[in-house]
C-alpha cells in the first residue's frame, strides 16, 4: 500500500523570516544573531558564533528561531532546508521561509521533513520555475506534497541520511589525500630528474 501523501499546509504553519529596514550591521557585543542566505555555506549548525551579532533595536520583540523549526532558503540557488536546534537567540532574515509543525497533526520528525524538502525530486519541483534566481514562495511551499511513513520508517531514513553524510565527508577526505599524495609524487620524480 502507498504510503499517503500530506501537504504540508496540512501538516504545518509557515511565516516568512524578519524583515530589516536597511542595511544589517554587525556589532561585536550585538545580544541577537542573524541568519543570512550567505550564511548558509558556513557550519552555522554547529557554530552559531559564525552568524553575524546585532543590537536588537526593533520595536517588536525579535522572532527568535525556536528548536525543531525549518529553515528553507526561499531565494537563491540552493533552497536547502536545515532543522533548527540550538538555545542561541538567532533571528532568520526574510529571505528564509520558517516551518513551524503542528503537534497535533500525525507524528512527524522536523529531520524527516527537511530531508524530504532537501530530496533532490522535491528540488526539482522549486526549479520548474525555469528561472536562475530560484524563488520559493508561502503559497508553493504549502501546496507540496510529501509522503508521511511511521514515525519509525522516518527516523529509519534520518539515521541512513546521516550515515551517508559522514561517507560523503569521509570520501572527500581520501580524495584530497589521494590528491596530495599524486601531488608528492610528482614533485618527488621532479626533483629526482
Amino acid at each position: 500500500m502507498p504510503t499517503k501523501l500530506y501537504k504540508i499546509g496540512d501538516l504545518a504553519d509557515i511565516r516568512s523570516g524578519y524583515t530589516f529596514r536597511g542595511a544589517v550591521e554587525p556589532v561585536a557585543d550585538g545580544n541577537v544573531r542573524i541568519l543570512q542566505i550567505k550564511d548558509l555555506e558556513l557550519d552555522w549548525q554547529r557554530d552559531y558564533d559564525a552568524l553575524p551579532a546585532i543590537s536588537w533595536e526593533q520595536r517588536v520583540e525579535p522572532p527568535f528561531l525556536r528548536q525543531g523549526e525549518i529553515v528553507v532558503a526561499a531565494r537563491g540557488n540552493r533552497n536547502v532546508a536545515v532543522v533548527y536546534s540550538s538555545d542561541i537567540p538567532v533571528v532568520a532574515t526574510s529571505q528564509f521561509l520558517i516551518i513551524t509543525l503542528r503537534r497535533e497533526e500525525r507524528e512527524i520528525a522536523p529531520e524527516y521533513l527537511c530531508w524530504v524538502l532537501n530530496h533532490p525530486v522535491t528540488q526539482q519541483m522549486f526549479n520548474r520555475s525555469g528561472t536562475n534566481i530560484q524563488l520559493i514562495t508561502k503559497a508553493a511551499l504549502l501546496d507540496v506534497e510529501i509522503p508521511i511513513p511511521p514515525v519509525h520508517t522516518q527516523r529509519q531514513l534520518i539515521e541512513l541520511q546521516r550515515v551517508w553524510q559522514e561517507e560523503d565527508k569521509f570520501i572527500s577526505k581520501l580524495q584530497k589525500n589521494r590528491h596530495q599524495l599524486e601531488l608528492g609524487i610528482l614533485q618527488k620524480l621532479l626533483k629526482d630528474k
